[in-house]
C-alpha cells in the first residue's frame, strides 16, 4: 500500500511539474521528496474492533433448528429478521451442557422463533413480508434464561470453546451477567 501511494504521489507531482521552469522544477523536487517521506512515514492507526459479547441461553423447547426473529419489547412488532441468504448452518446455536446454548445468530432478549427451519428459510427466494413472518411465529416467550458475557470476560481463545463455556456453566456462570427477561 505504501508503494502504491508513493507511486501515485510521484506520478501526480511529476505530471504537475513537467511544464515548470528549472527553478520551479527544483522546488517541485523538494515538495516531491517531502510528500514521499510523509506517505512512507505516516502510520495508519489500527482499526479498533469491538468484540461481540458471548450469549448463553436456555429455551422452553428445542428451537435450535428454528429461525429466530427479534420483536419490540411489547412483542407485537418484528424489528429485525434475517435475509434468506444470511441463514447458514454455522448460525445455528451450539449446544452446551445442562440445556444451555451458545448464540451464533445474534439473538437478543426479545427473540421469538418461527416455524421455518434453517433449510426452509435459506431456500426462500425473498424475505417474507411482515404479516407472513408474524403468522409463522411459534413461540413468543422462548427464553428461560439469558446470559451475556461481562466486559472483562475474554471473548476469544479457550474462553469461547465448548469446553471453556461448559466450565462457565458448571461454575455458576462466572463472568456472565444474567439479563432479566
Amino acid at each position: 500500500m505504501k508503494k502504491t501511494m508513493t507511486i501515485i504521489a510521484v506520478a501526480t507531482i511529476a505530471a504537475m511539474t513537467a511544464c515548470q521552469s528549472s527553478k520551479e522544477a527544483n522546488k517541485a523536487e523538494a515538495t516531491e521528496t517531502e510528500v514521499i517521506e510523509t506517505v512512507e512515514t505516516k502510520q495508519i492507526p489500527p482499526i479498533a474492533m469491538a468484540m461481540p459479547r458471548i450469549v448463553l441461553y436456555k429455551t422452553t423447547a428445542d428451537f435450535s433448528n428454528n429461525v429466530p426473529v427479534a420483536m419490540d419489547d411489547s412483542k407485537t412488532q418484528i424489528v429485525s429478521f434475517p435475509d434468506p441468504i444470511d441463514v447458514k448452518e454455522n448460525k445455528r446455536p451450539t449446544l452446551l451442557d445442562n440445556g444451555y446454548m451458545l448464540d451464533n445468530f445474534g439473538i437478543g432478549k426479545n427473540v421469538v422463533y418461527t416455524d421455518y427451519t434453517f433449510e426452509q428459510y435459506a431456500a426462500l427466494e425473498a424475505v417474507p413480508d411482515m404479516e407472513t413472518l408474524l403468522q409463522h411465529i411459534v413461540e413468543k416467550n422462548p427464553l428461560v434464561e439469558y446470559y451475556v458475557s461481562g466486559a472483562e470476560y475474554p471473548r476469544t481463545g479457550e474462553a469461547r470453546t465448548i469446553e471453556g463455556l461448559n466450565n462457565v456453566i458448571a461454575n455458576g456462570m462466572n463472568g456472565f451477567d444474567k439479563i432479566e427477561l
